[in-house]
C-alpha cells in the first residue's frame, strides 16, 4: 500500500472519529422553536334585551349576568331611513337584512328617536298606521340597540371594529311574538359610530311577554299580605286603554282576559283637547306636538286643572272639559264600565303613560271611586308610565326593589 494512500486512510479514520454534533455545529447555528402565538378567546356576554315599544315611546332595558346593565331609556317611537349614516346621532345605525343580486348586503341606515325629527327627510311616526309597530319592528329594536350607552361594553371580541353581540330579546305586546321574532332574525349585523357588530340571538329563544306584565309582577309583590287570588292592571297608553285579568295563586301571575279597548288612550284624548282649544276665538294655533307636551306637563292642585300653552295662554279649564268629555264618551268608557263591576272586588293597579299625567290620574280615579270601587283597592306605582318595564327585573336580577330610573330621549 502506497504512503498516499495510507495517509488518505488515516485522514478518513479522523474524520469518521469526529462526532456528528460537533460537524453540524462547525456548519450551522441550530435555532430555537419559534413560541407559538397564544390564541385569544373572549367569553360571549348574553344581553338580556327587553322592549315596550309602544305607539308613543319606546322603552327598553339591559340586564347580564343577573344584574342591570342600564336603567329605563325613553325614545320616540320615530323612524326615518337616511341616506347616508350620521355620525354620533342618538339612536343612528346601519343594517343589513337581505343581500343584492350580486350576493352583497343590502345596506339601510336607520335614526330612531327624537333624532329622527331632524334629517331633513320624512319620518314615520308609529301612532300613523295601524300595523306600524309590526312593520317597523326591527328598525325599532335595532335602534334601541344602538342608543344603549355602553353598547361597546357589551359586546365581545378582539377586534375594535368588528365585534360580536349576542342578544336575548323579550318584548311586551299584543302582537304575536313568532311575527316579530322572525322579522328581526333577518337583520345580521349593525354598526353604530363606525363599529360594526355581528348580531347573534340567543339560542334560548324569543321571550314575548303580556303587554304591562312588569306591572303584574308590581301587583303581585303588593298582594303578598293581603292573599289576592285575582287582580286586574289598567293600563291606559298612547293608543288603547288595556284592562286584564290576571291569576295570582301560582309563583307568577298569568294573565286571563285581555280587553285593549282600541282607541280608549292619550291620542283621543289630544284630539278632544284640539277640539276644546278650537273652539275659543283665538286666532293662534297650537300643533299637535305641542298639545302633547301641554298635556304631559299639565298640573292638578284642589282638583283644578293647570294647563298652560306655548305662547303663556292659560288653557287648563279648556283641558279639565276634554278629560271629562274623555271619561264620558270614548272607547276609555267601556274600559271604565268594565273596570267599575270587578274592581270592587278585585285590587287594580292603574299604569301606563296616561296615569302618569296628574290630572287624567286624579279624575279617571275620581270616576272609578266614583263607581263604587274601594280606595284600598287601587293600587297607583310611584311611576305608572315606566312600572310595566322596569318591574321586569323581578324575572332577571331576582331584585324585588324596583329602580324606576328613567332615561329619556
Amino acid at each position: 500500500m502506497s504512503r498516499k494512500n495510507v495517509n488518505t486512510s488515516e485522514q478518513t479514520d479522523q474524520i469518521t472519529d469526529t462526532p456528528i454534533e460537533e460537524m453540524n455545529a462547525d456548519t450551522h447555528e441550530v435555532k430555537p422553536p419559534k413560541p407559538k402565538k397564544e390564541r385569544i378567546i373572549v367569553p360571549k356576554k348574553e344581553v338580556n334585551l327587553v322592549i315596550d315599544a309602544g305607539r308613543s315611546r319606546i322603552k327598553f332595558q339591559s340586564f347580564v349576568d343577573g344584574q342591570s346593565a342600564t336603567p329605563v331609556i325613553a325614545l320616540d317611537s320615530l323612524v326615518c331611513q337616511v341616506d347616508s349614516l350620521p355620525f354620533g346621532e342618538l339612536g343612528a345605525f346601519a343594517m343589513s337584512r337581505g343581500k343584492d343580486d350580486n350576493n352583497k348586503d343590502i345596506v339601510e341606515s336607520w335614526v330612531i328617536g327624537n333624532s329622527a325629527r331632524f334629517q331633513q327627510k320624512q319620518y314615520v311616526a308609529m301612532s300613523e298606521g295601524e300595523n306600524h309597530k309590526v312593520d317597523y319592528f326591527p328598525v325599532l329594536v335595532l335602534g334601541a340597540v344602538a342608543s344603549l350607552p355602553n353598547l361597546y361594553d357589551l359586546s365581545t371580541g378582539a377586534n375594535e371594529k368588528t365585534r360580536t353581540l349576542t342578544l336575548r330579546l323579550s318584548t311586551l305586546s299584543l302582537a304575536s311574538p313568532f311575527a316579530l321574532k322572525s322579522a328581526i332574525e333577518r337583520c345580521k349585523w349593525i354598526a353604530v359610530d363606525g363599529v360594526k357588530y355581528k348580531l347573534s340571538f340567543g339560542k334560548s329563544g324569543f321571550l314575548g311577554f303580556p303587554e304591562g306584565y312588569g306591572a303584574a309582577l308590581h301587583t303581585q309583590s303588593k298582594l303578598d299580605s293581603l292573599n289576592a287570588k285575582t287582580f286586574y292592571t289598567f293600563d291606559i297608553g298612547f293608543g288603547t286603554s288595556t284592562l286584564t285579568e290576571y291569576s295570582n295563586l301560582g309563583k307568577l301571575p298569568k294573565r286571563g282576559m285581555c280587553s285593549p279597548n282600541g282607541g280608549g288612550g292619550i291620542a283621543t284624548l289630544i284630539r278632544e283637547f284640539s277640539e276644546q282649544i278650537s273652539n275659543s276665538d283665538s286666532s293662534r294655533i297650537i300643533r299637535p306636538s305641542q298639545l302633547r307636551e301641554i298635556l304631559e306637563t299639565s298640573t292638578i292642585e284642589d282638583g283644578k286643572v293647570g294647563a298652560v300653552a306655548p305662547d303663556g295662554r292659560f288653557v287648563g279649564d279648556a283641558l279639565e272639559v276634554a278629560i271629562k268629555a274623555w271619561i264620558k264618551d270614548s272607547p276609555l268608557t267601556y274600559a271604565l264600565e268594565k273596570l267599575g263591576t270587578s274592581g270592587r272586588r278585585h285590587p287594580v293597579t292603574l299604569c301606563g303613560g296616561g296615569f302618569a299625567i296628574p290630572p287624567v290620574r286624579e279624575l279617571v280615579c275620581t270616576e272609578l271611586l266614583r263607581a263604587g270601587i274601594p280606595e284600598n283597592n287601587l293600587l297607583i306605582p310611584e311611576e305608572p308610565g315606566t312600572v310595566a318595564l322596569s318591574e321586569m327585573r323581578r324575572l332577571y336580577t331576582g331584585d324585588s326593589n324596583s329602580d324606576n330610573e328613567q332615561q329619556t330621549a
